[in-house]
């Protein structure tokens, strides 16, 4: 058992100190010698240099101590990592290639994507990719860095069609996340990232399992609802009739689906990112402790000594050594 009232030093006794100690040895020892032979030649009294050494000598220690930190009285603090399972949903739909978020809309969700893997290290995180159809990208891992390969080699024409189904996402992410019976404590959460460019036609009941076993959804919109054309091939896409095909956000919809579950929604565009919201959101659910261990918290407690040692230098400077007499 540790001792609560043990010192601990955040820094070594070291070359520095030791040359400071030194020095102030020699620099001491001469003017104690210089003072007391000029004593003597005024035959005057030297007795107050004993009591300036000792003074000195302690005000000297006190720094030292406030320079080398210390620390005292250990307090410890329970550090916990808490984990989730976190399905990431990414709509590959042709429209995702639109510019109204810069550079592209997917680009966008990749960029977003690697910062909540560095920001969720504790939870597994798995892909689903999606357009007419979806499909399991990466499983739920903790592996987040080989994850991220995945996430930045996504590209729209990875899946066939061109369409976009959230709606399969949704149920396959469903799926996956019910059959992992080993995590069934584990906060499930599935992040989806679209640009809600039609309504999502989804069966009740999906929306009821995911309400009832207490999944939580994010959807994030990506795009603006003022929109923007397509380019592919570095061609612009056009219609059958050759008119310019122009992407928008449906809000209304993608708002819909989110409440359809109890969920939360989200915008990205270049004005505005809630994904930081999210982040926290995601980060105020309660997951599954994966780690937990004791620290000892310790704090520099420099200035007590370095407040003692001024005070004693001035009490130093009221104590006057007489070297002459009237």
């Amino acid at each position: 058992m540790r001792n609560p009232f043990a010192m601990n030093w955040n820094y070594p006794f070291g070359l520095t100190e030791f040359i400071f100690v030194i020095l102030f040895a020699v620099t001491y020892a001469a003017f104690f010698i210089r003072t007391v032979r000029v004593a003597r030649r005024l035959n005057t009294t030297s007795r107050a240099l004993i009591i300036k050494f000792f003074l000195r000598s302690i005000v000297f220690t006190l720094l030292i101590i406030a320079l080398l930190g210390p620390s005292f009285g250990e307090s410890a603090r329970e550090l916990e990592a808490r984990g989730k399972d976190v399905y990431l949903l990414v709509d590959l739909s042709k429209s995702m290639d639109a510019g109204d978020v810069s550079p592209t809309r997917l680009e966008k969700v990749k960029f977003e994507i690697n910062g909540l893997l560095e920001a969720l290290p504790s939870s597994r995180m798995g892909l689903i990719v999606f357009s007419n159809e979806a499909f399991t990208q990466s499983p739920l891992t903790y592996d987040h860095a080989a994850l991220n390969l995945y996430v930045q080699s996504l590209q729209t024409d990875l899946l066939p069609g061109s369409g976009s189904n959230p709606c399969a996402s949704l149920e396959l992410a469903y799926s996956k996340l019910s059959m992992d019976a080993a995590a069934s404590d584990k906060a499930k959460v599935m992040l989806l990232f679209t640009d809600g460019e039609r309504r999502a036609d989804c069966d009740a009941s999906l929306f009821n399992d995911i309400r009832r076993f207490g999944f939580y959804l994010f959807v994030v919109a990506v795009g603006t609802t003022t929109g923007s054309a397509i380019v592919t091939n570095n061609e612009i896409m056009k219609d059958e009739d050759g008119e310019t095909v122009i992407t928008k956000v449906d809000e209304d919809a993608v708002q819909d689906l989110a409440g359809a579950t109890n969920g939360n929604y989200y915008r990205v565009t270049n004005e505005l990112n809630q994904l930081p919201k999210a982040l926290d959101d995601m980060n105020a659910i309660k997951g599954q402790l994966v780690d937990s261990r004791q620290v000892a918290v310790v704090s520099n407690k420099y200035y007590y000594f370095l407040a003692a040692a001024l005070g004693l230098l001035l009490l130093d400077v009221l104590i006057t050594v007489r070297t002459f007499r009237l």
